[in-house]
């Protein structure tokens, strides 16, 4: 490869590279999304009632139908040798349906004698597909009662088979119990499933959901009774098939615009590369011209060479990046200890599109320095006369001002090469503070570094989390159970709230959501802590407090008065409940009970005896839903031991059928940096590739700018300027414009803060001005205006150290 190709080379290898990490990114990114979405959103709605086979065959019938299938609702317990297994089974419609599972490997079951194991039990017991092995069905039992086959482990029970079978194993699926229930999953196929739910799969979801009453007519004059259909609301959400083609146009539009502005900013980055290549060959290509050649031909000659020249680097730089990406996603597959990321890495399709943009880039690269080229007249081309600037040249009486005039343009190129690239870097930066500023925006720390959720179905408090409270030493531990309740927007607003304009945001942003609701929380303490905060059974407290500045980190955030008093507040939850409390007590700190409050969230407290009498009345089946949560303070250095401890208790003492999960604040800490630290490295390798690229095209411009005032060097040598004067002067000039270039990819940089502020409505001015890192910035810009001065000094002293004759004759 010739040497003076080296920066097409480089530039080229990493324009590839920087869209294959990109779209490969969002392409894996995408598709996992999309596979985890559908794997538990399977079909496209459900039908209710009990349903025959022969129900089934004639909803089968039904054109809009494509498939009908049925899934267990309460799997059978069994066992494999010492572990517990929970079976559930599903048959061969619903097999279809799960196109996206998380199935590791294998496939689900077809036939009976055929069966799908989760990884866990797997692994221990050194199984394979194809191992044929003999499955006892039978009951748990506790204190002689049947428990269910999900419930947790524990040390007491028993366990009595009723009968066994052998299945082959084609199948291995993710685990998915937690690891403290103790129990494996097992996943086969039945004729007959008796308690089971039935899941509708249609031809095309968003014309069935156009005519969904005149299906369910269908439906019900098929069966001969009312049986209702229920779309799913995540597919309904998902395809926006309650909005118009407009608006969902619009949603996709920025994907669209992201890949146009990049093609665009890369075409800027190598257009300067290629016009230094185009003028290498400026005397042929004028030869060319001499003798009629075109200037399409003369594009399309330098199009088949650059593309030629392009081949190599485009190609290594894809598989490079590809390389890259795969690396990448298998790092996160591993650290997050999922067996099956994506069911396919490798896109033709995609890697035909992104070397196809990357040629694009090329063409448009070609173009416009060809379209400079062909402005120079033949006899100027043969004797390298290069004046890309025709304008009227001006006169002053400062000589050096005066060229500094004329050669305004070629002066401004190099300004705004590095100003662009700065600017890049610096949107870089400002992502990646959005990223630390929601991370920071959600965290909240309430003091207690151990949690334990644990999930019953009783109408009582668990004595085992009193007795862990009592037990283990602790600086502080309370129950609580929080459930999710909506508060009608009919009070009135504190004097402090108005003041700080909050009502109007607030009414606003209800108005644009359609909603005459607030999201609110129902905060169940036992009784004896109710009354620390001066409540006692069958009341309710608000707590009378909301973020002054809804956009400070919740940790941070300046506490202001929400309501003026409210003596009555009206909720609803579940289906139907909407019911109106009467407020006992307003309070402005939770004390020890102290919770992520969300901005313009109503918080209410209530004991467990009030909410219990709530949920029978209500008939919210939800209610279940919510664990009972113990939080406690204790020593860090004895954290895990600790964890251990309770882990154990609770699996030796734990009622039938309960379940439980245990974490610390390292656990939580560690769940939420993961994600963000995998984004901001690929950010932070985006950013060194914007920054290769500004070094190559610095290096092409500054270059380029030379060769055009070659000339006006070597005249102003030639009239006597002493070598070391000329330096100064060229260097100094150069050293203003980079200063000026700094300050205009500072004012820039502003205007995108503002902008993204005012389009936003998750991020202020100020928030993105906190969280810009302005070290980063700085220590770029050092290192490129850096590099971009001494590309600059070398360059003009190899032209200083030409003959004069040489300057003023040549290229």
């Amino acid at each position: 490869m010739n040497k003076k190709n080296f920066p097409i080379f480089i530039s080229l290898l990493i324009v590839s590279l920087f869209f294959t990490v990109v779209f490969y990114y969002g392409y894996i990114s995408l598709k996992h999304n999309n596979e985890k979405f559908m794997s538990y959103n399977f079909y496209d709605a459900e039908i209710d009632g009990d349903l025959t086979a022969d129900n089934i065959k004639k909803l089968k019938e039904i054109d809009e139908i494509k498939l009908v299938g049925k899934v267990s609702t309460k799997p059978e317990s069994a066992k494999y040798k010492n572990d517990l297994i929970a079976i559930n089974f599903q048959d061969q419609d619903i097999n279809k349906m799960r196109e996206f599972s998380d199935l590791v490997y294998g496939r689900f079951a077809k036939k009976d004698g055929e069966i799908v194991l989760s990884k866990n039990i797997v692994n221990k017991n050194k199984l394979k597909l194809g191992d044929k092995i003999n499955i006892d069905f039978g009951n748990r039992i506790v204190d002689d009662e049947v428990i269910d086959a999900d419930s947790t482990l524990m040390d007491k029970e028993s366990y009595q088979i009723i009968d066994h079978k052998e299945y082959e194993i084609v199948g291995v699926y993710e685990d998915i119990y937690n690891k403290y229930s103790g129990i494996s999953y097992g996943l086969t196929t039945k004729n007959d499933i008796k308690a089971a739910k039935v899941y509708l799969k249609f031809n095309n979801f968003e014309d069935t959901y156009k005519r969904i009453d005149e299906l369910q007519n269908e439906v019900n004059r098929k069966l001969g009774k009312s049986s209702n259909i229920v779309l799913n609301p995540e597919l309904v959400e998902r395809y926006g098939v309650e909005y118009d083609f407009p608006h969902n146009i619009l949603a996709n539009s920025t994907i669209i615009f992201a890949v146009l502005g990049s093609i665009a900013l890369f075409v800027f980055f190598t257009k300067n590369i290629f016009l230094v290549w185009e003028l290498r060959k400026i005397k042929e290509l004028s030869m060319y011209k001499s003798i009629g050649t075109t200037d399409l031909q003369i594009y399309l000659l330098l199009l088949k060479e650059g593309i030629f020249l392009s081949f190599l680097p485009i190609i290594l730089g894809h598989f490079l990046g590809y390389g890259v990406i795969l690396k990448l996603f298998r790092f996160l597959q591993y650290s997050q200890g999922t067996g099956k990321f994506v069911s396919n890495y490798f896109s033709p399709i995609l890697s035909i599109l992104v070397i196809f943009i990357t040629f694009l880039i090329v063409a448009l690269s070609i173009m416009k320095p060809a379209k400079k080229i062909s402005k120079i007249s033949i006899i100027d081309g043969i004797k390298g006369n290069l004046d890309f600037y025709k304008d009227k040249k001006r006169k002053k009486n400062n000589i050096w001002r005066e060229l500094k005039i004329n050669n305004i343009q070629s002066i401004k190129s190099q300004r705004y090469v590095s100003s662009v690239g700065i600017i890049i870097i610096s949107v870089i930066i400002i992502i990646m503070g959005m990223i630390k500023y929601q991370a920071d925006y959600r965290y909240f720390y309430d003091g207690y570094n151990i949690l334990v959720e644990y999930d019953s179905k009783k109408e009582k408090v668990p004595k085992l989390l009193n007795q862990i409270k009592e037990e283990i030493p602790n600086q502080g531990a309370y129950i609580s159970r929080e459930k999710y309740v909506q508060v009608k927007n009919n009070l009135e607003f504190s004097k402090e709230f108005k003041d700080a304009g909050l009502d109007e945001i607030l009414t606003k942003k209800m108005e644009k959501m359609g909603s005459d609701y607030l999201d609110g929380a129902l905060l169940v303490l036992e009784e004896k802590d109710f009354k620390t905060l001066g409540g006692k059974k069958g009341d309710f407290i608000l707590y009378n407090m909301t973020q002054k500045d809804p956009f400070e980190p919740i940790s941070k955030a300046q506490k202001i008065p929400f309501f003026n008093n409210p003596a009555k507040i009206k909720i609803k939850f579940g289906d139907n409940y909407e019911n109106e409390i009467r407020i006992s007590k307003t309070i402005s700190n939770l004390g020890k009970f102290e919770h992520r409050t969300m901005p313009n969230e109503v918080k209410i407290l209530t004991d467990f005896d009030t909410f219990y009498r709530i949920m029978e009345v209500s008939n919210d089946a939800k209610s279940t839903n919510y664990s009972y949560d113990l939080h406690m303070a204790v020593n860090k250095e004895e954290t895990n031991d600790v964890k251990s401890y309770i882990e154990k208790f609770l699996r030796e003492e734990i009622s039938a059928n309960d379940k439980f999960n245990i974490s610390t604040e390292q656990d939580i800490k560690a769940d939420n940096e993961k994600e963000q630290k995998s984004f901001e490295k690929l950010i932070a390798s985006i950013g060194v590739i914007i920054f290769l690229l500004n070094v190559t095209n610095g290096y092409s411009s500054i270059n380029l700018s030379l060769m055009n005032r070659k000339k006006e060097i070597g005249s102003l040598y030639s009239c006597g300027m002493d070598t070391n004067e000329l330096k100064n002067l060229y260097q100094k000039e150069f050293i203003i414009e980079q200063l000026k270039s700094f300050v205009l990819a500072i004012l820039i940089s502003i205007l995108v803060m503002f902008v993204i502020s005012k389009f936003s409505a998750s991020f202020t001015l100020k928030n993105l001005l906190i969280y810009y890192d302005y070290k980063m910035f700085l220590g770029f810009s050092l290192i490129v205006y850096g590099i971009d001065f001494l590309i600059y000094y070398f360059s003009l002293k190899r032209i200083l150290n030409k003959p004069t004759i040489e300057l003023i004759r040549v290229i």
